[in-house]
């Protein structure tokens, strides 16, 4: 059975096209969004773990080790299910600071310039094999379906098809904080594809080879001596050492990270991955032997590793052949378009931006895509020549070995950033150091060498690296435990003879999965966004500063016009993290070290603000379990109960940034938590400023009653504070407790006025009783005399006698009236009255005195409005009204009566143009015996019976005045009377 090149050209482009189409759509949003967001497309997207060496290179360890090639499902999955010890903290991290490869993790946690480059030199020289592998594989497959054309042509030609979509697959978007999620669905499909030609393979080789699991069974049974011939038992080592480099592979290989965390924006993606990644795995794994016994039994001449494509191929059956054929490609070619593109992120961001200088005239940006373009091409090509090398007889799995053992080295690095704080930059350059020199040795030069040899010296091979492959010497045991073991020494050693530094320390504290807290750094030099904008522009340049700073605003959904301390520290970390995933962790974290540092700090040994803790927090929430969750539940419960409380709260740390401001504290000062949490007290309001300051930097734990005007309103507080000694790192904070008694002091004040007024109310009455009577019998002496006598003298006396005494029972009825005001348990009548009569009926009685005559009174009342209560009485409260605005008037002077509604109220104002009352008698007007009067001219009770008679009707009265003869406005407001069917005019009210 012979395929032409044009249909497996055609087949290849067209799962290509497919591919490519697919995330094209997605990116244009032809597709639901429920698809290609759900967990099961990004969880099958993570299937791009098993390329080729799951596909055909499984096959060769079925061949090699029988049910030891098992080893790599299990080692992959297990990376997965035992997710909290090495990829929970590893996504953490990364998704917090948007680290985009491994080379940025390594170049986060061991702060140094040259680790980056270091990490992505040594993973370049590691992951080449395996994207060799990937070549290999198609190449060889094409071969076997058409000789036409050589090995080397087909790899040359996929090789090109392969740089075109790569780049664009991966190079269209500028950096790795634009998520390809068209690549994400991609992937996905091609998960699938694989998944279901591994499944037909498998399915035909069982029902159509061997006509079902009864007589496959059976077929094992007679060729077990066979089969247990051909397999090599792995002695316990060699199987520790197969399941760790490939556990190594599922949690360093860069296109697994580049999947599972540079394109993920699913914070649940890992937890939905631990039982999904394996279940596709187990899915795969259940198909390799199946397809192998089938090959076997239809006698396939091909190598193991290709005994799917073979078995199609000896059963002369065009679609299996071609289903294997499209499952191969789909796992090649995933493998090396995302590995390439993770590798050229790699090597741009840490092997050539740190040359790089800024050349004027030249947009970044632009330069920066081009030369991914460059790197993706360059990397693919580069693969390309090691193929050529190895063509002379390779099998998959020595490349694998390769790989996988390169790719090892990275582990003890791993894990020592998120579960050893004393690792440091000197350990982990010496353990790879000394790894990855046992590793070429071993591994890596007898590979390539003997093919040097044979190649350019010799006429035949030296098959060293043959030999060093070999099944029963099992080489490449010692040479991944010889490799790991100095590592790891190496690495220990030198991280305990050496001292980490406060910036690897910062770090390590970041990395470690149950720490929440920095060490102090204080403030930042830039005190607003601008600054940091014309900081950034030093380096970047204008337009991309303000394109990074607008980024990270609208990222926080903060405003333009940001000054708090712990604001600008969120968006200097936001701009890092972005331009980290832009360019790397190493030239971002210089960049942004050099332009924006933060101000020296008088004590270094200080924490984080509990705000920002507790905003990382907020963030890791999800991520705890256990104690942890129940200990953040119940911070959560304290904090919600701080926030609810009645009283004012707020907390000041030692550099006057303010911590707490709670909500009873937003109602007293009218300032939201949002703008003074993290700000420094000084941004506050002068008046709060001053107060709390001062109070704070004092000695003194309470001041009770201390007065504050805000916005013309008088506050009464009370004022405590305590210290916070139980935390080092938080000595110097206060926390200030503020009582608002100002409700409380005018209760208790109106209780005392009440109370003095009752008890003045009892007096006059008691003293009008006990003078009456001895007056009225002046009186009638008096009227006695002037009857019983003629002579002048007598008749003169007797009238001053009358006229005085008339005076006495004046005063004497003001104070009986006084007496009975406010008296709510005394019957009076109570019917609807008419203002607009009642007010004139008071300016009538007002006229007849001829101290009236020079002033003019202006009744503009409505007609409308009606009240129930005492027609007499309320003729009474605006006959005393418009009697002291007459006192009060010069003459020609004029008084306006005015009356409104005002909800369910009336409103009756008169005003008047006299010379006004000042503002230290304003307040006291309305007490009894107050006058501004001349002695003799008033007794001081007439606005204070008004306003026992006002308060009687359920009303209320107010005066106010801008002195300096401005005149005085009184304001009298009374319940309206709501029966609109009541016509009833105060003449009928009578």
């Amino acid at each position: 059975m012979v395929f032409s090149l044009t249909q497996l050209f055609a087949i290849g482009l067209t799962y290509l096209a497919i591919l490519f189409g697919s995330a094209y759509a997605t990116e244009k949003g032809w597709l639901p969004v429920k698809l290609t967001r759900h967990p099961a497309t990004r969880v099958l997207s993570l299937g791009v773990f098993a390329g080729a060496i799951c596909f055909y290179g499984t096959m060769g360890l079925v061949a090699h080790y029988g049910s030891g090639y098992f080893l790599y499902f299990v080692g992959a999955s297990s990376a997965f299910l035992m997710a909290p010890v090495l990829l929970g903290p590893l996504s953490r991290v990364a998704l917090t600071h948007k680290l985009g490869s491994l080379a940025d993790v390594f170049a986060f946690r061991y702060p140094a310039p040259w680790v980056g480059g270091v990490v992505s030199l040594f993973m370049l020289l590691g992951v080449l094999p395996l994207i060799a592998l990937q070549i290999h594989a198609v190449s060889m497959t094409v071969h076997l379906l058409n000789q036409e054309l050589s090995e080397d042509v087909l790899a040359m030609l996929f090789c090109l098809t392969m740089i075109v979509f790569a780049i664009l697959f991966g190079a269209r978007h500028l950096s790795t904080r634009d998520k390809h999620q068209g690549l994400v669905v991609a992937l996905g499909l091609e998960s699938i594809i694989k998944l279901f030609a591994l499944i037909s393979v498998a399915a035909y080789a069982v029902y159509d080879v061997f006509g079902g699991f009864g007589n496959l069974s059976a077929w094992l049974d007679a060729n077990e001596g066979r089969l247990s011939g051909m397999e090599h038992v792995l002695s316990e080592g060699s199987s520790r050492s197969l399941l760790l480099m490939f556990f190594a592979a599922a949690v360093a290989l860069p296109h697994v990270y580049h999947i599972l965390l540079t394109e993920n924006d699913y914070a649940q993606l890992l937890g939905a991955s631990r039982w999904g990644f394996p279940l596709y795995m187990l899915l795969l794994s259940a198909c390799i032997p199946l397809i192998f016994w089938g090959a076997l039994r239809v006698g396939s001449e091909t190598s193991p590793e290709f005994h799917a494509i073979g078995l199609g191929l000896m059963v002369n059956d065009r679609g299996i052949t071609m289903l294997a054929f499209v499952g191969g490609l789909a796992a090649a070619s995933g493998v090396l378009i995302v590995s390439t593109l993770a590798l050229a992120s790699m090597t741009l961001n840490h092997v050539m931006l740190p040359f790089y200088r800024p050349i004027p005239g030249i947009n970044f940006y632009s330069l920066l895509i081009n030369a991914r373009r460059l790197l993706i091409a360059t990397i693919i090509l580069a693969a390309y020549g090691i193929n050529r090398l190895l063509v002379s007889g390779q099998d998959l799995m020595s490349l694998g070995i390769v790989a996988f053992v390169a790719v090892l080295q990275f582990l003890p690095g791993l894990v020592g950033a998120f579960h050893w704080r004393k690792a440091n930059k000197a350990g982990l350059l010496a353990g790879l150091g000394a790894g990855y020199l046992v590793w070429f040795v071993t591994l890596f030069f007898p590979l390539v060498s003997d093919l040097v040899y044979s190649s350019f010296l010799t006429s035949s091979p030296l098959l060293y690296e043959q030999r060093l492959y070999e099944p029963a010497e099992n080489a490449w045991h010692f040479a991944a435990t010889a490799s790991l073991t100095l590592n790891v020494f190496a690495y220990v050693v030198v991280s305990m003879l050496t001292k980490s530094t406060v910036e690897e320390l910062h770090a390590a504290n970041d990395c470690m999965s149950d720490s929440f807290t920095r060490p102090y750094q204080g403030e930042l030099l830039a005190q607003s966004v601008s600054e940091i904008k014309d900081s950034i522009a030093i380096t970047l340049g204008r337009a991309a500063s303000s394109r990074e700073v607008n980024l990270a605003l609208t990222e926080l959904s903060l405003p333009d016009d940001e000054r708090r301390p712990h604001a600008l520290h969120q968006i200097r970390n936001r701009i890092e993290s972005n331009l980290s995933s832009l360019m790397g962790q190493t030239i971002a974290h210089r960049i942004i070290g050099s332009t924006l540092p933060y101000r020296p700090a008088l004590d270094s040994s200080g924490a984080e603000t509990v705000h920002t803790i507790e905003s990382r927090l907020e963030e890791y929430r999800s991520q705890l379990t256990g104690m942890a969750a129940e200990l953040d539940a119940l911070r959560r419960y304290h904090r919600q109960i701080l926030q609810d409380l009645p009283t004012a709260v707020c907390s000041i740390n030692r550099d006057w940034q303010v911590l707490t401001w709670n909500n009873a504290m937003v109602q007293l000062t009218g300032i939201g938590a949002e703008k003074m949490v993290g700000s420094s007290l000084s941004t506050s309001p002068a008046e709060w400023y001053g107060l709390l300051q001062s109070f704070a930097a004092g000695t003194e734990l309470h001041l009770l009653k201390t007065e504050l005007d805000v916005n013309n309103t008088r506050h009464l507080l009370n004022l405590h504070k305590a210290s916070i000694t139980n935390r080092p790192a938080a000595e110097g904070d206060v926390v200030i407790v503020i009582e608002d008694i100002t409700e409380q002091q005018l209760l208790e004040e109106q209780l005392l006025h009440n109370e003095r007024l009752a008890s003045i109310g009892q007096l006059a009455a008691g003293v009008a009783h006990e003078i009456g009577n001895p007056i009225t019998g002046i009186a009638c002496l008096a009227q006695n005399l002037r009857i019983e006598t003629d002579q002048p003298e007598l008749l003169e006396i007797s009238g001053q006698i009358l006229e005085q005494t008339e005076r006495v029972s004046a005063i004497l009825q003001s104070l009986v009236n006084f007496s009975h005001g406010g008296n709510v348990n005394l019957k009076r009548p109570s019917v609807p009255v008419d203002l607009h009569q009642c007010t004139g009926e008071a300016v009538s009685l007002i006229s007849l005195g001829h101290l009236s005559d020079d002033v003019a009174f202006e009744n503009l009342c409505p007609d409308a409005l009606t009240v129930l209560g005492d027609p007499q009485r309320l003729v009474q409260v605006f006959v005393n009204l418009l009697s002291n605005a007459r006192d009060a008037s010069e003459p020609g002077g004029k008084i306006l009566i005015e009356g409104k509604m005002d909800d369910e109220s009336v409103i009756v104002t008169i005003t008047d143009q006299g010379h006004g009352i000042p503002s230290d008698h304003i307040k006291h007007v309305f007490d009894p015996f107050f006058t501004t009067k001349d002695p003799g001219k008033g007794t001081g009770l007439g606005l204070a019976i008004v306003s026992s008679i006002v308060e009687e009707h359920h009303g209320a009265i107010a005066a106010e005045s801008a002195g300096d003869g401005k005149g005085t406005c009184v304001t009298v407001r009374l319940p309206a009377y709501s029966r609109q069917d009541a016509q009833l005019t105060y003449g009928e009210s009578l």
